[in-house]
């Protein structure tokens, strides 16, 4: 009886093909590359022997010619499924499973092996009669029994790891499932025909496509591994815990330099760089993590501190591209993955923050080591920045009040609308710095008009203004004063609440004005409208007395500092400040008003307004409501 092995030449010349392919392309320094490389051939072996096994069966053949390609076969499909289930589990990042429980790994394969090596002499999984016919035994599904075992443990541990992508765990499920499926297909419906191989290239093909495949990792610029790749590599070395440290190179201020010259340029500075690094540096792991951002992983931090030094000494600081002089500069990071790594998640924000272009993160030519402490800074901004987005998203800043007093009028008759953001643990973050970070992210124009409707809706529902109550003060920070529609927006939400302008009191910082003409015209539509305007924290060290004269201000707002200064007796500024503010017509809010002590210099100073903790702390809307009633002597169910 004639059997079909078509199916099977053609997978073996295939896989050849691809196997060779595969082993002159560049791969990642892992041990799924050589693990792969090593199933790819091991398949082409196999299918080499399946292809014998098929015409062993069927013709008559001299017996020990008949033993040779039977033993060659089983032992074959056994170091493959072995092979195949090491890959797997690399995949899953398990490798030290198998370490652990050793022993337990190699018993079948022994089993398998020993009653492979003994069959000629005891018959147990096949035997040739006197003419060379082949039979099995039926001990001889026992190789496919144990093939199966090894396939089923990366199926059994797959489930308990989490990291692991649905993608690759759906390509370990689908390898073993259709090679077994075709087994079973070839063993009872197709007996004469040998097809399961031929299926197993076509899946080893296909995982090469999705999960080999060099060129998803490759940069195309430098020849380097990209970002996706420098993920796997170091995972894969926290995972089994290798001693690594990452040398990251950035080009500083590069996105600066993206708006100065053409793209073509710096690539070509670029693939240059990564030329110059090769040449310096020989056979390491290389990788291009972003435009300005180099890696390279190195076994420790003494070869790290001399790669650093020598990139310090030979990477030029101008680069001379098509007769242009492009300027460099370098700054260095180094992170023990092991050590200074908890997570490869964290090990990414060490990376992102080395590729960020915040003021003072860059230091020209130093190694900086990436530790939990240097970082933390910027850690604290970036989950800052995610709860002001998210603040954003779901509406949920949160407003409190505190009472401003007047001299004049002796009653509460403003209240300043303060903003309070919470962190993960509903701690209080310091409204400086995420006001500060909601800046630098452009948050801070939906941030703050989120604040402003706040307190317009506060002041609409609870009747304020029948309390005493004559202004509202609200702090907006000089960026949003150089959006062009601020003025307009925060009018029409006014008028939404029917609150005449006349009732906001705006208060502005001088510390953050950078174009002062861009700011003014901001002002003046809102000053125009019937909205005061107030300097806030004169006093600082930022503040210019000559900004009182050429703002467009109402109000001086005093800083505490300047006033707790000179109630201590360490300065008499405030003696010729008053005077000269009240000269520009200008009236004055001192702020950090505590003791009666400060309260009596300002009757004596012939001050306005005070603020402080005299009179109350920052309250939620509740809790200022009641003080509110009790201070200007209005009923609780007004």
């Amino acid at each position: 009886m004639a059997v079909q092995i078509h199916y099977e030449i053609a997978a073996m010349i295939f896989m050849l093909a691809a196997t060779l392919v595969f082993s002159h392309q560049r791969h990642l320094r892992v041990y799924r590359s050589s693990l792969f490389f090593w199933l790819m051939l091991l398949g082409v072996a196999t299918a080499v022997c399946d292809v014998f096994c098929g015409i062993v069966m069927y013709h008559s053949v001299p017996g020990w010619l008949g033993i040779i390609v039977q033993s060659a076969f089983l032992i074959m499909s056994m170091v493959y499924s072995v092979i195949y289930s090491l890959y797997a589990m690399e995949l899953l990042h398990r490798l030290d499973y198998i370490y652990v429980h050793r022993v337990l790994w190699c018993i079948p394969f022994v089993i398998g092996i020993t009653a492979i090596v003994t069959t000629p002499f005891t018959g147990l999984l096949y035997h040739f009669d006197a003419n060379g016919m082949f039979y099995k035994n039926g001990w001889y599904y026992l190789v496919a029994g144990i093939c199966i075992v090894y396939i089923l443990v990366p199926l059994l541990l797959m489930q308990k790891v989490s990291f692991v992508s649905r993608r690759i765990k759906k390509w370990i499920v689908a390898i073993p499932v259709a090679v077994v499926m075709a087994k079973i297909f070839e063993y009872t419906v197709f007996p004469n025909f040998l097809f399961a191989y031929a299926v197993n290239s076509v899946m080893v093909f296909c995982c090469y496509l999705f999960l080999q495949n060099s060129d998803y990792y490759m940069d195309e610029v430098t020849g380097f591994f990209k970002m996706h790749g420098f993920e796997e590599t170091v995972r894969e070395k926290m995972a089994y815990k290798e001693e690594c440290s990452v040398l990251i190179i950035r080009i500083i201020n590069y996105n600066a330099m993206t708006e100065m010259y053409e793209d073509a340029r710096l690539t070509a500075i670029q693939a240059a760089m990564a030329e110059l690094m090769q040449k310096e540096c020989g056979d390491k792991d290389y990788y291009h993590i972003a435009a300005s951002t180099f890696a390279i992983l190195l076994p420790n931090e003494k070869e790290t501190k001399e790669v650093h030094q020598r990139f310090v000494d030979v990477m030029p600081k101008i680069w001379t591209i098509d007769g242009e002089e492009i300027v460099h500069e370098y700054c260095f990071y180094e992170v023990n993955i092991l050590d200074d790594c908890d997570s490869v998640e964290e090990l990414l924000q060490r990376v992102a923050y080395a590729r960020s272009d915040h003021p003072g993160h860059h230091k020209v030519g130093e190694l900086i080591p990436l530790t939990h402490d240097a970082v933390k800074p910027a850690e604290e901004k970036q989950m800052v920045a995610e709860l002001v987005e998210q603040a954003v998203i779901d509406n949920s800043i949160e407003i409190y009040f505190q009472p401003i007093y007047s001299l004049e009028k002796g009653r509460v008759t403003s209240l300043e609308v303060l903003s309070r953001l919470k962190d993960k643990d509903k701690n209080f973050i310091n409204p400086e710095f995420f006001i500060h970070v909601a800046e630098e992210n452009r948050d801070i124009i939906a941030l703050g008009e989120q604040i402003y409707r706040k307190a317009c809706i506060f002041a609409k529902q609870n009747h304020i203004f029948d309390m005493g109550i004559d202004d509202i003060n609200i702090n907006l920070s000089p960026v949003q004063c150089c959006y062009e529609e601020l003025a307009q927006d925060l009018i029409r939400i006014a008028g939404e609440y029917d609150i005449p302008m006349s009732r906001m009191h705006l208060e502005i910082t001088e510390s953050g004005i950078m174009d002062k003409e861009e700011i003014r015209e901001t002002l003046e539509t809102l000053r125009s409208s019937g909205a005061k305007i107030a300097l806030d924290d004169f006093g600082t060290g930022y503040s210019n007395v000559s900004s009182i004269v050429s703002l467009p201000v109402d109000y001086v707002k005093i800083d505490k500092s300047l006033v707790w200064s000179y109630g201590r007796g360490e300065n008499k500024y405030l003696d010729q400040l008053v005077p000269m503010i009240h000269a520009e017509g200008k009236r004055i809010i001192s702020e950090g008003i505590e003791t009666q002590e400060h309260i009596d210099i300002f009757k004596r100073l012939q001050g306005d307004f005070l603020q402080g903790y005299f009179y109350s702390k920052p309250l939620p809307e509740r809790e200022f409501l009641q003080y509110l009633r009790k201070a200007n002597g209005y009923p609780a169910d007004l």
